[in-house]
């Protein structure tokens, strides 16, 4: 089974990812930056035209083959699969950032996504904090560029949501802290394999 981990930034997800990691002895597909060859050669967060959106998919979408070769190879090998962020994340960045800027290529960049090797999870955990607690854990990462705390970017991140690829999404808010989430999601998570089991059988 390939599971999703998905979210605005600073919602928790690589923490999950490594506490699903031990109790489920999975494998954990990191997300787009560290999984990439050169992380340098990843476009800017932010584009003003449509155009400029596109062609940073395009950049995205063959780090998108890579993680895929890793899911399928660790699902073959029998091991349920975490993804630190899902293709989902590229088609609600996009979205995002055309609603900031007055322009739409929703529809394009699916297209794009669609006909390109992607992986798509099973499940999908759509995490989520309250502002404040956002805030806490993004004080710690100065690093990080300040359009992904925006509060207009998430909400319109978030929006694309309503219509994701993956085919079953549920939300999981992490305010209680990482062992309580963990808790949680390794409930849904063994639900469903326990589901799609009684379903096969």
């Amino acid at each position: 089974m390939i599971i999703g981990l998905e979210g605005v930034s600073c919602v928790g997800k690589t923490t999950l990812a490594r506490a699903l990691a031990e109790r489920l002895d999975a494998h954990v597909v990191p997300c787009y930056y560290h999984a990439a060859p050169d992380p340098s050669l990843l476009p800017p967060p932010d584009s003003e035209t449509a155009e400029d959106q596109l062609a940073a998919l395009t950049v995205l979408l063959p780090v998108e083959t890579v993680r895929r070769e890793a899911a399928l190879a660790a699902a073959g090998r029998g091991q349920v699969v975490i993804l630190d962020r899902t293709v989902d994340t590229l088609l609600a960045h996009a979205h995002a950032v055309g609603r900031l800027h007055g322009y739409d290529c929703d529809a394009p960049a699916r297209a794009l996504t669609l006909a390109h090797p992607i992986v798509i999870p099973d499940l999908t955990l759509l995490l989520y904090a309250c502002d404040g607690e956002r805030a806490r854990r993004a004080a710690r990462r100065v690093s990080m560029p300040r359009l992904f705390y925006d509060p207009t970017f998430t909400r319109y991140f978030t929006e694309h949501f309503t219509d994701p690829l993956v085919p079953q999404l549920v939300p999981l808010g992490t305010d209680a802290g990482p062992d309580a989430v963990a808790d949680q999601a390794t409930a849904v998570i063994r639900q469903r394999c326990a589901t799609r089991m009684g379903a096969v059988a």
